[in-house]
């Protein structure tokens, strides 16, 4: 059975920083963790916004898809990060589908709770304010990108962004990286290679390791 979350676990999450613990105790009796299987949905776009969730292993793809079956990958999250905080303020319907991406657990945070503790603590409000403006922040620069860099700089920039901290190694498939760009996995194969020719990254089986993340970056900044 998956722990069950602690005042401790709560208080280090960015929404709760500076919250008494006191006023986290009821948000941690009223929280649950839950384990999804690769492939498994968390939610889908439209249905009710009952629950924050927070990411404890994992990973988590947040996507939109149209009737036909097109696909559009807005975000994928890792341990640590938070899902459907935008609910959790305006209360409305889920706005995309979130799906986990390898064997995933989460801590469910049941919304009601989370208002309360925004309601007597300004500076919780204030993180999830940040929090949304980081979103933000984020969805305008890939929409920039997206019109104004070529895909092998749009990988290049993927790439270096989602490099683990201390580490040349990419946490994410070939598949994800394909998803979150937008584009078929032949294209990216076909971008993916150009950067190995000039010996910035390299591909061993699933594994995506950067080799020269200083020329990695002068080639997106080009």
């Amino acid at each position: 059975m998956p722990a069950p979350a602690s005042v401790r676990e709560l208080a280090t999450l960015k929404i709760f920083a500076g919250v008494d613990e006191g006023v986290l105790e009821p948000v941690a009796s009223a929280t649950f963790a839950k384990r999804l299987a690769r492939g498994q949905l968390l939610f889908t776009a439209g249905e009710p916004s009952e629950h924050l969730f927070v990411i404890r292993t994992g990973a988590i793809k947040v996507f939109l898809d149209s009737d036909r079956g097109d696909e559009l990958v807005l975000t994928i999250l890792e341990v640590g990060d938070l899902l459907g905080e935008l609910s959790a303020i305006d209360g409305l319907p889920r706005s995309a589908t979130a799906q986990a991406l390898r064997p995933t657990e989460v801590l469910a945070i049941p919304v009601a709770r989370v208002r309360e503790v925004l309601s007597a603590s300004p500076a919780a409000l204030f993180a999830v304010a940040v929090e949304l403006a980081e979103n933000l922040r984020r969805l305008s620069g890939s929409t920039a990108d997206l019109v104004f860099l070529d895909l092998p700089r749009r990988l290049a920039k993927l790439i270096l962004s989602r490099g683990n901290a201390g580490r040349d190694d990419v946490a994410l498939t070939q598949s994800e990286l394909a998803a979150m760009l937008g584009v078929t996995r032949p294209s990216l194969n076909r971008a993916l290679s150009g950067l190995q020719r000039r010996g910035w990254v390299t591909v061993r089986g699933a594994e995506l390791h950067i080799q020269d993340p200083i020329a990695l970056q002068h080639f997106t900044d080009s």
